[in-house]
């Protein structure tokens, strides 16, 4: 459950960085509230890791990276063709259109939900924890 719960952040992190390396104005496009997209992912990150033992930290934080690394690997491999400007010109669409759209909402959601996002944190940590 808790590799559930980081795995959308770090999908969010990974593909926004693709998005911010083309066009640094990606960040302030996407901004929340409280900061950019990595502010954002770095909190989800800290909140899932904090009172977990390390070894099991470090195992959700691996599975949910390599869940995170495969979805984002996938979405950038259907963006391939054999010509670069082709190719280029489909990564700046799928940034000014998808990856914008999903970064934004991730991060209004976790700004107007996120006491339900701390719910199930809790009871996913309750469930992890033997008693």
């Amino acid at each position: 459950m808790l590799t559930r719960l980081l795995t959308p952040a770090d999908l969010m992190l990974m593909i926004g960085n693709v998005c911010a390396a083309r066009d640094p104005s990606f960040l302030a496009e996407t901004a929340g509230k409280r900061g950019d997209f990595r502010f954002y992912a770095q909190e989800v990150k800290d909140e899932v890791s904090h009172g977990v033992p390390a070894a099991e930290n470090l195992l959700v934080l691996r599975q949910a990276a390599d869940v995170a690394k495969a979805g984002a690997l996938k979405a950038i491999e259907s963006l391939r063709s054999d010509s670069p400007d082709t190719e280029l010109s489909a990564i700046n669409a799928w940034c000014d259109t998808i990856v914008k759209s999903l970064v934004r909402e991730y991060i209004r959601t976790h700004d107007d939900r996120h006491a339900e996002f701390e719910l199930l944190l809790a009871r996913a940590k309750a469930r992890a924890t033997p008693d």
